[in-house]
């Protein structure tokens, strides 16, 4: 499902950057790995150094507590980071607030230091002396954590854009991909009432019931016409009714034959792809010859691709247009650049002349069901 974009009246720039939530039990375990390491470095120092121990718990005293107690500070440290970079504040009043900030957390480290040095038994140290002696320590911490919290909203921020610019081309590609299928509309309604309007005269009654099917058919059309994909068995059932206005005109002279693999018939498919195909069979295949002439469905699974031909019987298509193909028609070059909208490059629409005679549309498009990616 697609995101909202800014409300009506909102400007998208003043959009604040986008944020990752802060990981409290990430920035926990990390500062307790830390504190471990630092504490097994001390025990490691002492145990070379041949220096007795009265209480090793001792050493792991001042490490985990100095870790444990940026664990703390350390959303801290990162929420005034997102405060001072969402408030477009100046260079100089930035450097400010973190500066005070790092004094004010530098000074309540080193007050802890203090406190922990004596809790171990540590030889003390006045607060001045802990107040310089960890400073390049807690300095370093606090940049570190600042270009983190940095490194991560710039992150969210990229794959952000990415995603916006991914839903627009979709929007855009949706869009394009409607607006061709409109055009298909008044083509299909426009072809069928001129055969309706040949029949008036010769036979009323039959005209009358082509003029509900077709009704019928242009509801359908018009149920579906925001859906960009629907299974392939109700394209197929929607190409049957066309087909039954279409043998209203020609009677015996059209045969009709539909084959579909079973693990086809989920299968998602561009709305009213298969009308053009089938009604450029019945035009170019069957109408221009006197005797009967046939229509063939078929539809398989290739791997990951879903080929679907459309055969008719006929002469086949002339020498002329682009790589010795008839010119497209409204129909046929309307649900190429569909199939490409909807597909891209993963997609093939071929126009076949057979060599015993006859004629395919061969189409070729992803094989996917429901919420599966079509690419």
């Amino acid at each position: 499902m697609l995101k909202r974009g800014p409300t009506d009246g909102q400007d998208a720039t003043e959009r604040p950057p986008p944020t990752r939530r802060v990981p409290f039990l990430g920035i926990f375990a990390f500062w307790t790995l830390f504190g471990l390491w630092s504490a097994q470095q001390n025990a490691l120092v002492t145990v070379t150094s041949g220096e007795s121990v009265e209480s090793w718990p001792r050493l792991f005293v001042i490490p985990m507590g100095g870790a444990w107690f940026w664990a703390l500070l350390t959303p801290i440290a990162m929420w005034i980071t997102r405060r001072v970079r969402n408030g477009n504040v100046a260079l100089v009043t930035a450097v400010a607030a973190h500066l005070g900030t790092f004094l004010v957390f530098h000074t309540m480290d080193a007050a802890v230091y203090a406190w922990l040095r004596d809790i171990a038994g540590v030889a003390p140290r006045t607060f001045i002396q802990l107040f310089f002696t960890v400073a390049s320590y807690n300095g370093l911490v606090y940049v570190v954590v600042v270009m983190f919290t940095m490194a991560l909203d710039y992150r969210a921020a990229f794959r952000d854009r990415a995603l916006r610019a991914a839903q627009l081309e979709t929007q855009l590609a949706l869009a394009q991909f409607h607006a061709l299928r409109a055009q298909l509309h008044p083509h299909f309604l426009f072809n069928s009432l001129n055969a309706i309007s040949a029949l008036i005269q010769k036979d009323p009654e039959r005209a009358e019931r082509m003029l509900a099917r077709l009704s019928e058919l242009l509801r359908i059309a018009i149920d579906t016409a925001g859906t960009p994909e629907i299974r392939l068995v109700d394209e197929v059932e929607f190409v049957k009714r066309y087909l039954e206005v279409e043998r209203m005109r020609f009677g015996d002279r059209l045969n009709v034959r539909v084959e579909l693999a079973d693990d086809t018939y989920d299968s998602l498919v561009p709305s009213m792809l298969l009308q053009p195909l089938v009604e450029n069979a019945v035009r170019h295949g069957v109408a221009p010859n006197p005797g009967p002439g046939s229509v063939e469905i078929h539809a398989e699974r290739e791997g990951p691709a879903l080929r679907i031909v459309v055969r008719d019987t006929g002469n086949g298509m002339k020498a002329g247009g682009t790589n010795g193909h008839r010119r497209e028609g409204v129909g046929l070059s309307t649900t190429r650049a569909r199939l490409e909208r909807l597909y891209g490059d993963a997609q093939q629409l071929a126009l076949v002349n057979l060599p015993g005679g006859g004629f395919e549309s061969r189409v070729t498009i992803p094989f996917h069901r429901g919420e599966e990616e079509p690419r």
